[in-house]
């Protein structure tokens, strides 16, 4: 497996875990439960544990693969990435002699492009992107075959303000102070997504700025703009460097956000073991990271190493202040395609078609749970329901302080 080294039993990453690493774990693990968004319909979860999933790793049958993905590692939606590649889980599930080619981006749009020039044939793409695609591949469909993370509000729909604007307490506040304001935004990300329908239901106007993430964190610190609407971990990035704040949830406005797996029907086609194979081990990949939380910032930190272990932690962990009304839930690991995985798409497309990026209807044929389906299946786990729902950590729980393990 190219650029892959050492794997999740490496001693740095912790085969004995710590009292602490144990402790988090089992407040953001499967112990959350039964909690339930406003917004999301309802919906049940498996109740599988990493170890149990990792030790039915096989093969896929078949003749060797090569796949071409990205690594988007400015999204936590996509960072399950990051542990399938670190941890060496995918030659546990491709075909013997399989190659995965890792291209890193920072925006949705290239990725697309790759996709569809067939510089890739798996890709990793936030909602907004993700429901593009389905509507550009004429010659060949792309598919969106699983959801791999769904938020409520967590990792897309954050309000940031710069950090010298005045206390804003509640949503009247911040409306009323963001009226008329420069407000930053990632163009056609789900953040633009969930800010617009965010200042929509307030009915308040903005000066829009189009910037990506990395800029708009420094645009933040220079005072350029006055608010954002951004995604993570460039939010939680601006908050611990002292840039910025963290003021609104999109979750009290009924605004989730996902991840999604695109898959060229070509590819799928041709290697549909392998195409299976792959989703298994983002499953391992994603109760890994529920099970083992310090172990996981180690493997994100090898990729982000400008972040420090605290910022990560806070990004993929941590729930947002309890004055932004957030809720409790983080993040829901979907993977198969549920109910609120559908209505999500519908909502996006709705939201594309109200400003003229797409057309018609979402086509029948652009989600496709088939592969993802059996692959719960053979994992013994039920294609009806959900992984597991995240718990977010308060401040007090994070494990790092900067880039160290907090001492006990």
């Amino acid at each position: 497996m190219r650029n892959s080294i050492s794997g999740l039993n490496h001693p740095a990453f912790g085969v004995r875990r710590s009292a602490l690493a144990l402790s988090l774990a089992m407040l953001i693990s499967a112990g959350a439960v039964g909690a339930q968004t406003a917004a999301a319909p309802a919906q049940a979860f498996n109740t599988s544990q990493y170890s149990a999933i990792a030790a039915k790793a096989a093969q896929a049958q078949g003749a060797p693969v090569v796949v071409q993905t990205n690594l988007f590692l400015g999204w936590t939606g996509a960072w399950d990435t990051v542990v399938m590649k670190q941890g060496n889980i995918l030659e546990k599930w491709l075909p013997k002699g399989s190659t995965v080619e890792w291209k890193r981006n920072l925006q949705g749009p290239p990725v697309i492009t790759d996709l569809l020039a067939n510089k890739q044939n798996i890709a990793y793409l936030g909602d907004n992107p993700s429901i593009v695609a389905t509507t550009r591949g004429t010659t060949v469909p792309l598919r969106i075959v699983a959801f791999n993370l769904i938020s409520p509000g967590r990792m897309c729909g954050v309000l940031l303000v710069r950090s010298d604007a005045p206390p804003l307490n509640g949503p009247a506040e911040v409306f009323a102070w963001l009226k008329g304001k420069k407000v930053a935004v990632p163009k056609g990300s789900c953040a633009d997504r969930t800010g617009q329908e965010m200042l929509k239901k307030a009915g308040i106007n903005v000066e829009w700025m189009f910037n990506q993430a990395e800029v708009i964190v420094t645009n933040l610190q220079a005072k350029k703009v006055d608010a954002a609407f951004v995604y993570e971990p460039s939010a939680a990035s601006a908050v611990k460097s002292g840039f910025a704040r963290y003021v609104l949830s999109g979750y009290q406005y009924g605004l989730d956000d996902a991840n999604t797996i695109i898959m060229r029907q070509d590819f799928i086609d041709k290697n549909r073991p392998a195409a299976i194979g792959w989703l298994k081990a983002n499953i391992e990949a994603l109760y890994f990271m529920r099970d083992n939380p310090i172990e996981t910032v180690n493997l994100i930190k090898r990729e982000l190493p400008d972040f420090d272990r605290e910022t990560i932690w806070e990004a993929m962990y941590a729930r947002m202040p309890a004055s932004t009304g957030a809720g409790p839930i983080v993040n829901n690991a979907v993977m198969t395609i549920t109910p609120q995985a559908m209505d999500l798409s519908n909502q996006v497309f709705a939201f594309l078609k109200s400003n003229n990026v797409v057309k018609g209807e979402l086509a029948p044929g652009a989600i496709d749970g088939t592969l993802v389906a059996q692959a719960f299946t053979e994992l013994g786990l039920d294609p009806k329901k959900a992984l597991f729902e995240l718990r977010g950590g308060l401040p007090a729980d994070n494990p790092f302080l900067k880039d160290q393990l907090k001492k006990k």
